[in-house]
């Protein structure tokens, strides 16, 4: 028997669209001026904390499946400068020392390749997957205009979300 909570998309896209909306108001010097990715994150992972509340922890850069190293197999080899397969996911929610996985997110603050973040969601949220995250975003920012938003569920970019 599982204890496993269930989002809709429609839950999760709508906390993660107050989230970014958020960012974009209160943070946009980050944006604006093209800050470290893991600026950015770490205040969206702040919103996003807030909108899921105490029920589940949002963590950045978090490397840990239970009390074992994160790693997906082939990884390494989507991209020169990776040299392991270990992995550490730009935000995910969750609840810690279980795999009660709902949402992961890669994301990028400049106009760059992101086919390893695009393979990573794909594995992330995939079945077959020990990880199985019910979804899966990936947010490429482009400074303060509307950001570009890939929705990935059961191993597949699913649609775009429109964050109006």
């Amino acid at each position: 028997m599982t204890n496993k909570t269930e989002y809709t998309r429609d839950e999760i896209a709508s906390k993660l669209k107050q989230s970014i909306k958020k960012l974009l108001k209160e943070d946009k010097f980050l944006l604006e001026n093209l800050a470290n990715e893991r600026s950015v994150s770490h205040k969206l992972a702040e919103y996003l904390q807030k909108s899921f509340g105490k029920k589940f922890n949002v963590d950045c850069e978090y490397n840990l499946n239970k009390l074992e190293t994160k790693t997906l197999d082939g990884i390494k080899e989507c991209s020169k400068q990776r040299r392991t397969n270990r992995i550490y996911p730009d935000i995910i929610v969750h609840k810690r020392n279980t795999n009660e996985n709902i949402l992961v997110i890669e994301l990028k603050t400049r106009m760059i390749e992101n086919n390893c973040d695009i393979i990573k969601l794909k594995q992330f949220t995939s079945k077959e997957n020990i990880y199985k995250y019910q979804f899966g975003v990936f947010i490429q920012f482009n400074k303060l205009n509307k950001p570009l938003i890939k929705w990935f569920q059961n191993g597949e970019e699913k649609a775009k979300i429109q964050t109006n």
